[in-house]
């Protein structure tokens, strides 16, 4: 008898564990989605594009509004990195010749206390334009039998990197908690707390189905372009 009752509180125990546990583990995978080298993903697991671009077109096809956006991300990213390269030699070289000046004629201190914050700033700009042009894929790939989006962008270092998702992990930027915790509020829609910028234009997507799916999260306004 005290054996039964000991397993029938022991049984309810268990599943309370068992439970916990797989809640834990869903929300770590829910949350720990990280971009990968785009190379390490296999060309068949990919899927297919679904948005109108170069690739997606006939040969000699006029640029779409995507193709035109996804130049000017590539112009800023080999801006800022050259800017980078640049900053990291020049700015230590400007700020010591600067300092010396400032040294030798107390009235150019302020002007070296000016001058070498405005190298501070300009040696943050190229991480501001790839804090905002990662968040713009420049292709959006769809696998029909693993329903796994999958986003490319730019990294850092010009190499291309890769988010993948379900359309049940995409979160509207407008109710998304994250969205007040970014530096620069700018994005449609949140996966796994990265913004991301999606076009919500449907007629820039050449599966239609696909981008119903990715967006079903998102309250689109009638009429948008």
């Amino acid at each position: 008898m005290n054996g039964n009752m000991l397993k029938a509180m022991v049984q309810p125990l268990k599943l309370s564990s068992t439970l916990r546990f797989l809640r834990t583990t869903r929300l770590f995978q829910t949350s720990s989605f990280e971009f990968l080298p785009l190379s390490k993903i296999n060309k068949d697991d990919l899927g297919h594009s679904i948005i109108y671009h170069k690739g997606t077109l006939p040969p000699g096809s006029p640029k779409t509004a995507h193709d035109i956006v996804s130049t000017g991300v590539k112009a800023a990213k080999i801006l800022s990195l050259s800017s980078s390269v640049a900053g990291v030699i020049m700015v230590p070289i400007l700020s010591n010749y600067l300092w010396d000046a400032a040294a030798e004629r107390p009235t150019m201190m302020m002007f070296a206390i000016v001058a070498n914050t405005f190298l501070v700033l300009l040696s943050f700009t190229p991480l501001l334009l790839h804090f905002l042009a990662k968040r713009f894929p420049l292709d959006i790939f769809y696998n029909n039998d693993t329903k796994t989006f999958t986003t490319i962008s730019y990294n850092f270092l010009m190499r291309r990197q890769a988010l993948r998702f379900n359309a049940n992990e995409v979160v509207d930027a407008q109710v998304a908690p994250e969205m007040k915790k970014v530096w620069i509020p700018l994005a449609t829609a949140f996966v796994a707390k990265k913004p991301l910028l999606i076009s919500l234009d449907r007629n820039q997507y050449i599966d239609k189905l696909a981008f119903d799916e990715l967006t079903k999260n998102i309250d689109i306004p009638l009429n948008h372009d």
